[in-house]
């Protein structure tokens, strides 16, 4: 069995090799050729645990992360776990990895999927609201597609934002990237914003003007109590794609303004349906990807990473 932390992850893949493998679990999600029961979702007190398994026709994998919003206060990311990588034959384990760093990876790529799929090439102004380490990867992620010139970021706590500020101009030197004092000032200047926040109280305030012919990218807000997005938002879209069905149980940015009014299910589509039909998306007017993520990420991601550990002999390899 191969064991992998966060680092030989890292060198194992690149975000190129990510965002295929995303696109690659969205064709095997429209297929259905897998089986994936709903997650189990514990929570306690402020914290939760998740457990998510899937199979495949190959393999079969079981994520355990937990969320402790508290965490950065202490210095520590919000998430933390594990993947379990299983042959799908004889139910042999192959891998365990970082599995923070995984849901960091998979999380990331597909929010740049959708802006593959969902963007001009020419977009050059990138918004980051909340600046944890999701924010981080999500840069890293989306600059590896678009030859963005600008980040703008903001997070309600200011010393994130410095911090995330300096980490991404020594990742990626020639960016220039602003510090914001509002989700507002982000919109205002970007093309494209990916929100990455747990907030309970939209991010932006109730103004078209602030939305009109971006693309956004929601990965916060993965309870029904949470919403990152106004009224004024949902008004303006035609279609919401989603990665799984299970947004429409799961996240308040669904729950919430179908229960309103705002937004009818039929405008809800799955993002995998549109690539596996070949549908001409529309890359004008107001775009949103809402994603909260499903076990298959994990499994095709972590399938992805074991074989190019094995191909660089990257890992510890365990009899167990």
């Amino acid at each position: 069995m191969l064991i992998l932390n966060h680092d030989e992850i890292l060198k194992a893949v690149t975000f190129a090799e990510l965002i295929d493998a995303a696109e690659k679990a969205m064709l095997v999600h429209a297929s259905g050729n897998f089986k994936m029961p709903a997650r189990l979702h514990v929570e306690y007190h402020q914290n939760t645990l998740l457990v998510m398994p899937c199979f495949t026709d190959k393999n079969f994998g079981t994520k355990l992360v937990s969320l402790f919003p508290d965490n950065p206060e202490s210095a520590l990311p919000v998430t933390m776990g594990l993947v379990i990588l299983n042959d799908g034959k004889t139910g042999i384990p192959l891998a365990v990895m970082n599995g923070a760093t995984i849901t960091s990876l998979r999380t990331a790529a597909i929010g740049s999927l959708s802006i593959k799929l969902l963007t001009e090439p020419d977009v050059r102004k990138l918004g980051i609201v909340g600046a944890g380490i999701q924010g981080y990867y999500q840069v890293l992620s989306a600059s590896s597609i678009r030859e963005f010139s600008d980040i703008y970021l903001s997070d309600i706590n200011t010393e994130r934002t410095t911090s995330l500020n300096n980490k991404l101009s020594e990742k990626i030197p020639g960016l220039k990237i602003h510090n914001c004092n509002s989700a507002e000032e982000v919109a205002e200047n970007c093309d494209v914003i990916i929100t990455v926040t747990n907030s309970k109280m939209p991010l932006f305030p109730e103004k078209d003007s602030l939305f009109k012919g971006k693309h956004f990218v929601g990965i916060g807000s993965y309870k029904p109590e949470m919403r990152e997005y106004p009224e004024a938002f949902f008004k303006q879209l035609d279609k919401i794609y989603i990665d799984t069905e299970n947004a429409l149980e799961e996240t308040g940015d669904l729950i919430t303004p179908i229960k309103q009014g705002w937004i009818s299910k039929d405008q809800v589509v799955s993002i995998s349906e549109a690539i596996e039909n070949n549908q001409k998306i529309a890359k004008s007017g107001t775009r949103f990807f809402k994603s909260v993520g499903m076990a298959l990420f994990d499994v095709i991601t972590a399938d992805l990473i074991y074989k190019k550990a094995l191909e660089q002999k990257i890992g510890i390899t365990v009899n167990i």
